[in-house]
């Protein structure tokens, strides 16, 4: 017993020695001490180079390389590095590599080394990389954001129009009724640049940055190229003929041939060794048909005759881009954008209800002038200042003088009531940003000035136009007699007809027209400061929050103070980039209040121009209002006016977002965005009849006339779920798309619109008209066999609301907006029109009452709901290579930047969150199927709605219509043309 005793006591003592040896040796010599690395790379304007790889080497060896790679804004860190001396290499694309023998590491605080590359010019390479989305915390890397280039931007339109339509889908809706903003090179006005100009797009990127004014979700950024360190060029070719595609629907069985042809090229070089340039001229030459679908009388037997016809829409446009990159020393860069773009119309204005004779003719020109000069300023500043001139000229003068007829519902007719209009405005833009990095922190902060002189000369309204409720008699109008304090009596164009000549009968429901003095000038100034600050807490969560300050002239609100916050964590990973990203943002937005109408404030302000009303006018004829008087009251004059207590609209927006990376080349994102806008914008009668509801025969009249006020007294509430995916398989495959399901009421449809009720603007509180419940987009490009490569580009979406709409002026306000009373649900299979003396109609849409009397239940706002839409349109092109072979570098292991960029071209505040590439651009343009090969030529054929789908507007809502519920044109925008429902062009291009 005694013996095992001390065996165990003796195996204890030797437990407790063993473990105390082991814990004083680790004592002795403790964790090796590490330290930290961070930095930003930048290009030699400042600009961030995204994705640059970074790679560590210990200078002991043998030693293993420790690999990076920066981030969308060209961060990069180390942590936990042992102390001792490090080879640094940064690898980037069009750069010369980057290499430092003496980095040294030690405890304590990180060191900072940016890196600021040089521009490798000696040696044309193609560089084949294979870029594939990652997920990043940093806040202008949000996988909803899609940047488009190379690949994806060739599989986009050349013509301008379709490639803004297709842009404004992909960008999918904005919150409120504004829609999106875009941005070219930064500016916020001009034309948008041909395709072969653009070198990037960049969309809903990084939404709650208080760099921009409008809201991110639905931003476009356009930035355009610089020369190249070797002479490029393109020279393109694309032409549409009328027999390739199938008719309008609604442009009649012999509708006219059209065809339309697009030439440009560009070129692009060296001027030396620290300048480069690229000009680009672009000529268009549309023969296009505008369908007419309206249903007029026959003078002789006052007969419904139809008219359906295709009327020649000629237009024909010009549009030359230049572009020179100065880098005037090593940390200073100049670029100098200068367009011109020329463009004449004939025929606009036709189309749908609009007859030939309400054409006009117009002719615009623009001129725009953009200079920006980049300085980095030590080695954590970089400064950047903007300038833009843009310069604009247009004609528009109406082909008919006469009074224009409006026939609600059937046709219009007469002469165009815009008249002769002369507008030259001149627009001034001025920038300058500045980014610091202090240790996690990139501080941004700027200011833009912005400032419009319009020189208007317009004689809109002058010939006058007469509006009639009906095209045939009805048994409301044979029995009403004008009588003050009620309703205008409904007057229907074959009354008219059939007493031209009798003045002693109303002759139209209503007669508008205007006097005065045509030249006007007016002018508008805004500013607006931001401060942000992007600090990176922890490699994978970041903060940003900032403040933005707007103000401007011309309204009495000189203080919007925006707010903006956004956060991001990433989860899983750990030294590589996140598997899920949690992002959150909140912000404040203001639109601003336009020129455009402080101009028509300042020009029908009762001196210079003054607009007259006349209920139920007598004239001898319509063609002469100049012996017009009124049945009850001769004239009620009218005019405008910008509310003293109209503020700025806002839009309070917040989003949550969950963000996934799914494989190696694929992302999916979900977001839920909810948005409140206040202070929205509309046009009231301050002095309509009270109370504004159908109040006939006891209308309250103010003896003082119209008073149109522009206010801020709307609102609007949206929640929209988001769904978008990107997959990037190299370059043989990519793929991005999106779903949106949105939910949207408000009681305003934009400022110019008018309320029913100018005295409760709630009671049109309903469904908005950008409710549009389900949203989907999906497009791509995939290369095939043979150098083929095929894109296809879907966009759907389900009905848009609609309202529905009386033919007279129920409250006496002088607006043909008042809805009908809603006597049921019931529903007919076609219209039932009454019987006298009923005034109710049974359609398919719900049972209505035309003459509501005060209090009935009045229809909701937008109660309809439009056709729903779906399109497919596809590319396919086919490309040849030959002449001598260019260097080609394959080496997966070398990422660089986004190829091609240039001073100027970010919006980034200095280089802080843009990615913008070298003075000189990464090689030629478009290269098809990845050729190495000095020359390429490549066919290529681009349809538009190849399953040619049938896509109906929205149908009229004019109770008493035979359009009523009844489409009579195609829905336009990315689902058809107005020519042609399904367009085929043949195109061809050659570059070098």
């Amino acid at each position: 017993m005694m013996v095992r005793k001390y065996f165990y006591l003796a195996a204890a003592c030797f437990v407790l020695q063993l473990c105390a040896t082991i814990a004083l040796c680790q004592t002795a010599t403790g964790p090796a001490p590490s330290g930290s690395l961070r930095g930003q790379i930048t290009d030699p304007s400042g600009a961030a180079i995204a994705n640059a790889d970074v790679v560590l080497t210990p200078a002991a060896t043998p030693s293993k390389p420790i690999r990076g790679r920066a981030d969308g804004q060209g961060q990069y860190e180390f942590n936990g590095l042992p102390a001792g001396q490090y080879r640094m290499n940064v690898i980037a694309q069009s750069f010369t590599n980057y290499e430092n023998d003496n980095v040294v590491i030690s405890p304590g605080p990180p060191l900072r080394l940016n890196v600021a590359m040089t521009i490798e010019v000696e040696q044309e390479k193609i560089q084949v990389t294979d870029e594939t989305p990652t997920l990043d915390v940093n806040p202008a890397n949000n996988a909803g954001a899609i940047v488009i280039s190379g690949k994806e931007l060739e599989a986009l339109p050349d013509d301008p129009d379709e490639l803004l339509t297709d842009l404004q889908a992909l960008a999918g809706p904005s919150a409120g009724p504004n829609g999106g903003q875009l941005y070219i090179d930064g500016f916020t006005a001009g034309q948008l640049p041909p395709k072969s100009s653009i070198r990037e797009i960049r969309i809903n990127q990084n939404p709650f940055s208080a760099e921009y004014d409008k809201l991110g979700y639905g931003r476009i950024e356009i930035f355009t190229k610089p020369g190249t360190d070797k002479y490029h060029g393109q020279l393109f070719i694309s032409g549409n003929d009328s027999a390739f595609n199938s008719p309008n629907p609604f442009g009649g069985v012999n509708q006219p041939g059209y065809d339309s042809t697009q030439f440009s090229g560009n070129l692009g070089g060296p001027i030396n060794r620290k300048a480069s340039f690229f000009i680009d001229a672009q000529r268009r030459n549309i023969n296009d048909l505008s369908a007419v679908n309206a249903l007029t009388l026959d003078p002789t037997t006052l007969a419904q005759t139809p008219v359906i016809e295709g009327v020649p829409n000629l237009r024909h446009r010009t549009n030359v881009n230049s572009r020179i990159d100065l880098q005037l020393t090593k940390n200073n860069t100049l670029t100098a954008r200068y367009q011109y773009y020329r463009n004449t119309e004939n025929n606009d204005g036709i189309g749908t209800f609009n007859l030939p004779s309400q054409g006009y003719n117009s002719d615009s020109t623009e001129h725009t002038l953009q200079i920006s000069d980049t300085q980095i300023i030590g080695a954590k500043i970089v400064n950047e200042t903007r300038f833009q001139y843009l310069r604009e000229l247009n004609n528009q003068l109406a082909l008919n003088t006469q009074p224009t007829l409006n026939v609600l519902g059937s046709f219009g007719g007469g002469g165009n009531n815009q008249g002769q209009i002369l507008d030259h405005q001149d627009h001034y833009e001025l920038q300058n940003y500045t980014s610091v990095i202090r240790g996690n922190h990139t501080i941004k902060f700027g200011a833009r000035l912005r400032g419009i002189r319009d020189a208007n000369s317009s004689t809109s309204g002058f010939n006058g136009t007469f509006t009639f409720s009906s095209l045939l008699d009805t048994a409301a109008e044979t029995s009403c007699v004008p009588a003050p304090g009620e309703k205008p009596c409904p007057v229907s164009y074959a009354h008219a007809i059939q007493n031209s000549g009798n003045i002693s009968t109303p002759i139209a429901t209503q007669l508008t027209f205007t006097v005065g003095t045509p030249p006007l000038v007016a002018s508008n100034f805004d500013a607006g400061l931001y401060l942000q600050d992007d600090w990176k807490l922890r490699p994978n969560i970041s903060l940003s929050y900032g403040l933005r300050f707007e103000t401007q002239n011309g309204i009495q609100d000189h203080t919007d103070l925006a707010p903006r916050l956004g956060l991001a964590w990433g989860i899983g990973g750990k030294s590589a980039p996140p598997k899920v990203v949690l992002r959150g943002g909140f912000g404040i937005f203001y639109d601003r209040f336009q020129e455009a109408q402080i101009l028509e404030a300042e020009r029908l302000n009762g001196i210079t121009q003054e607009q007259f009303v006349i209920s139920n006018p007598k004239c001898p004829n319509l063609t002469d209002i100049s012996a017009c008087t009124g049945a009850v009251i001769p004239a009620t004059p009218t005019t405008y006016q910008i509310n003293p207590r109209l503020h700025a609209p806002y839009t309070l927006q917040s989003a949550v977002s969950v963000e996934r990376q799914l494989t190696k080349v694929a992302t999916l994102s979900a977001t839920y965005l909810n948005s409140r806008g206040f202070d929205q914008l509309l046009t009231i009668n301050a002095n309509a009849p009270f109370p504004g509801t159908p109040c006939s025969p006891a209308c309250v009249t103010n003896p003082v006339g119209n008073l149109y006020q522009y206010v801020s007294e709307a609102v609007f509430r949206q929640n929209q779920l988001i769904v978008n995916t990107n997959v990037r398989a190299g370059s043989k495959i990519q793929l991005f798309g999106y779903y949106v399901l949105n939910y949207a009421n408000s009681d305003t449809s934009g400022v110019s619109s008018f309320p029913s009720n100018s005295h409760n603007i709630s009671a049109d509180y309903g469904r908005a008209s950008f409710d549009t419940r389900n949203r989907l987009f999906f497009g791509g490009s995939f290369a095939l066999p043979y150098n083929f490569r095929l894109s296809p580009f879907v966009v759907a979406s389900s009905g848009s609301p609609f309202n529905i709409s009386t033919t007279n002026d129920l409250n006496d306000d002088s607006i043909f907006n008042d809805r009908p009373g809603l006597v049921s649900t019931a529903r007919c299979a076609a219209v039932v029109t009454p019987t006298p003396p009923s005034t109710t109609y049974c359609t398919p849409l719900g049972t209505f009452d035309a003459a509501p009397m005060a209090g009935e239940k009045i229809t909701p706002i937008s109660y309809a709901t439009g056709p729903s839409h779906v399109v497919m349109n596809l590319r396919l092109t086919k490309t040849f290579s030959f002449g001598p072979k260019t260097t080609r570098q394959n080496n997966p292991e070398q990422h660089g930047g986004q190829g091609g960029g240039g001073g100027g071209g970010g919006r980034s505040g200095g280089g802080g969150g843009g990615i913008r590439g070298p003075l000189f651009g990464g090689g030629p343009g478009p290269m098809s199927g990845g050729s190495d090969r000095r020359y390429n030529l490549t066919f290529g054929v681009n349809a538009r709605n190849i399953f040619n789908k049938v896509n109906f507007a929205n149908p009229s809502g004019i109770l008493g219509s035979r359009f009523f519920d009844t489409p009579n044109q195609l829905q336009g925008s990315s689902f058809s043309n107005s020519a042609a429902n399904r367009r085929i062009d043949l195109q061809a291009t050659f570059s070098f």
